[in-house]
């Protein structure tokens, strides 16, 4: 997806989780959509479409799949058809008054010599002459006022061939062409005067409303209002114009005043309803009871979908706050933190709005609104956001057999996949035959994927979820990228410090536990899959080995020793040969290296304890040595508990996020983290504290058998608490004679040796 603005990223390596300042997305990042404007030809209103980026201001005019203007299209057909659309919009746009002769390589230019059409080229090079001598180009007519002899003479000149023009059709091209030079020139009474004379409400084509826009625009007089809201309701030219200047002004109790007719009260809540960006199901009642056969009314029901999508989806998918925010939905929250709960709790609220929504078009006759494709989608969205799968799946059967070729079916579609996974008991929820189909043939949708797998993580089906997930994008391969998905979550539900997550894997890694993941990894040894799941699950089986090598982390997190061994044994050398090394070889960079062991060696401090044993530092041998020092440290008869405690405080104090080997219990860290505590990785309290590396310290203090030995353990068990190389307190209270040489890193190789 293209983004919008322009973000500062933090670059982090690969499975890293952002979790201190850096990008966060908004906006159009998050917001989900299922029914799309454009795929309803919506393209007059694109100013207007619900977008969290461009609200009604500034917006790339440039649509490929916009109508042309009405003046094209009446060249068109004044050409009999037999000139294309783009050598009009070429003549048009493009070229110049001195273009216009029999010599011309421009299709209109010459049918119209062919035909003789004489009145059409001479009108043609006025407008053109026009063109050249104001350079009047903004199509939202902001263009400022000036007043010469020039433009003066050029109004004159276009009256002349008003009064003398006898064709009707020209004479009131012309008229439009001097109300608008007259306009810039500031000529209002001239404005007036022309306006009046040849246009009238009995022919409301465009040339009436690109007339009245600068007769309204000349205008101080309050009830100009009206003109306003009818050339928004009416004109797609002008639309745009229409709210750029006159929205801020607008009030729609002063609008309705000076409505006459049911169908200006209408366009008058219409022009309201293009303001809001929170509820409006009254407007569109008021709309429909008073111009129900409207284009209008059908866009502005697809907006008021798209917002609640917005509002229901977003949060529920992606745990991020709706994309557009108003008053409102600010205040659902106040001084509260924004959890998961309360995130899912206000998207809740947003299903009965839905359902509000819903029976209003249940009380309208669809089919004979002048848009019902609109309506039926429209209903289709909502019952699926109020959970009403037996009518939803029934409509959808209906919808496909009505409308099999329309754009917005393969969205329809999309829809049925969603009712049919989720319209299945919690703890019994499966991929259903029956959408199989859809997946593979939407598999690149990262949207529609994401949320089908989470309506199945919902259900409690882990393993499908994530395998659907996991087909978002091969990011494993690549480290970080932008995405079309970005989401949030904790491990606790009632958690404030949501983070952000790009890939399946990190999202695995951060929430879900060793059990968890476990029920994964069973699922992905198992055998017998049909084509189908060897499909959905290739990224998942491509990545078994980090999968295993991530299920033995959560193990270590955990602290179920066994287990992780258990696991990391299961992996190849090769694993541990072309990952955490110096070459890069697998997916890991140097940033994973372990360049030190944790038994025996510090950050900082050149020498410290004599390497016994020697052996590659990977998961698995310090997984082994872990459980081999900590028997031998809890067996009574061993000589050395000491010493095997120290060497286990060490290994769990480099198992922390200022350790050596932080590794063993994280993919990425860093040393200024947030103080999550127990709302983030189920150890962070023993990450960020040390509190296994005191317990060990304090161990080996106990069973020490000189005072310099254990001296160092109370400096060794300050050090983890503090990480302070300097002073020690315990040290200076119980052993004051040792404190100074033992304030540094250069002695602690010494003392460590007087531990006999």
């Amino acid at each position: 997806m293209k983004k919008f603005l322009v973000f500062t990223v933090l670059l982090v390596s690969s499975f890293c989780t952002i979790n201190a300042c850096g990008y966060s997305p908004y906006g159009e990042d998050i917001r989900y959509s299922i029914l799309k404007p454009e795929y309803f030809s919506f393209s007059a209103y694109r100013a207007f479409y619900y977008n969290a980026d461009l609200w009604g201001f500034n917006y790339d005019e440039y649509d490929s799949n916009k109508t042309p203007d009405a003046n094209i299209l009446d060249w068109y057909n004044y050409a009999n058809k037999k000139v294309s659309i783009e050598a009009i919009e070429d003549f048009n746009f493009n070229l110049s008054f001195t273009d216009i002769n029999p010599e011309s390589n421009n299709e209109l230019i010459q049918y119209l010599y062919k035909q003789n059409k004489k009145d059409a080229i001479v009108y043609l090079k006025t407008a053109k002459k026009i063109e050249l001598n104001t350079n009047e180009d903004d199509p939202w007519e902001r263009n400022q006022f000036s007043n010469d002899n020039q433009k003066s003479v050029l109004l004159d000149e276009v009256i002349q061939k008003i009064k003398k023009e006898k064709n009707i059709y020209f004479k009131r091209k012309y008229a439009f062409l001097a109300i608008r030079l007259a306009y810039y020139s500031f000529e209002i009474d001239k404005l007036e005067s022309i306006f009046e004379s040849n246009f009238n409400a009995k022919q409301k084509d465009y040339l009436y409303y690109w007339s009245l826009f600068f007769y309204t625009m000349r205008s101080s007089d309050p009830e100009k209002i009206i003109n306003v809201v009818n050339l928004m309701a009416n004109s797609a030219e002008k639309r745009y114009a229409s709210y750029y200047f006159f929205h801020n002004e607008f009030k729609i109790g002063e609008a309705l005043k000076y409505a006459k007719s049911k169908e200006e009260i209408a366009n008058v809540y219409a022009y309201a309803s293009m303001q809001k960006v929170d509820k409006n199901l009254d407007y569109l009642q008021e709309i429909n009871k008073n111009k129900p056969k409207s284009e209008i009314l059908d866009f502005l029901l697809l907006r008021e979908i798209n917002k609640i999508e917005d509002w229901v989806y977003t949060p529920y998918y992606s745990n991020y706050l709706p994309s557009v925010e108003f008053s409102i939905q600010a205040s659902w929250f106040g001084k509260d933190k924004i959890t998961t709960q309360t995130l899912q709790k206000r998207s809740e609220n947003n299903r009965l709005y839905a359902r509000e929504v819903l029976n209003f078009i249940n009380s309208i006759e669809i089919n004979r609104m002048q848009n019902p494709i609109v309506w039926k989608a429209a209903q289709i969205n909502l019952q699926f956001i109020t959970r009403d799968y037996s009518n939803c799946l029934k409509r959808i059967e209906s919808f496909e057999k009505e409308y099999p070729n329309e754009k917005i079916t393969e969205e329809i579609e999309k829809i049925k996949a969603l009712c049919i996974t989720s319209n299945q008991e919690k703890g019994k929820a499966v991929i259903k035959p029956e959408i199989e189909t859809i997946i593979l043939k939407y598999r690149n949708d990262e949207r529609f994927i994401f949320a089908l797998g989470r309506e199945l993580e919902f259900r409690g089906n882990i393993a499908d979820g994530l395998a659907l997930i996991s087909l978002m994008s091969n990011k494993l391969d690549y480290g970080f990228d932008y995405d079309n998905v970005e989401w949030r979550s904790n491990r606790i539900k009632t958690s404030g410090n949501l983070e952000v997550f790009y890939t399946y894997f990190d999202y695995l890694d951060f929430v879900y536990s060793a059990k968890d993941l476990q029920k994964i990894g069973d699922k992905i040894e198992e055998g017998n899959k049909t084509n189908f799941q060897i499909q959905i699950y290739a990224q998942l089986i491509k990545d078994k080995d980090y999968l295993k090598d991530l299920l033995g982390t959560k193990y270590i997190r955990e602290d179920q020793l066994g287990k992780a061994l258990i696991t990391f044994k299961s992996l190849p050398e090769k694993y541990w040969e072309d990952n955490y090394n110096a070459w890069e070889r697998g997916k890991y960079s140097e940033y994973h290296l372990f360049d030190q062991n944790p038994f025996y060696d510090f950050k900082h401090t050149k020498s410290f304890i004599k390497h016994t044993e020697k052996y590659l530092v990977t998961k698995l041998s310090v997984t082994e040595h872990l459980i081999k020092y900590t028997n031998l440290a809890n067996n009574s008869n061993t000589k050395d508990r000491d010493y095997y405690c120290f060497l286990l405080g060490n290994c769990y104090y480099n198992m922390t996020d200022y350790g050596n080997s932080w590794m063993m219990r994280r993919y990425g860290s860093v040393s200024y983290y947030a103080d999550y505590k127990n709302e983030s990785f189920i150890d962070e309290i023993e990450y960020r504290n040390r509190i296994k590396a005191v317990e060990n310290y304090k161990l080996a203090y106990q069973y020490a058998k000189t005072k310099q030995f254990k001296a160092l353990c109370l400096r060794m068990m300050d050090y983890a608490e503090k990480n302070q190389y300097t002073i020690s307190k315990r040290v200076d209270k119980e052993f004051p004679e040792y404190s100074s040489d033992l304030s540094g890193c250069e002695n602690l190789e010494e003392y460590f040796k007087a531990r006999r």
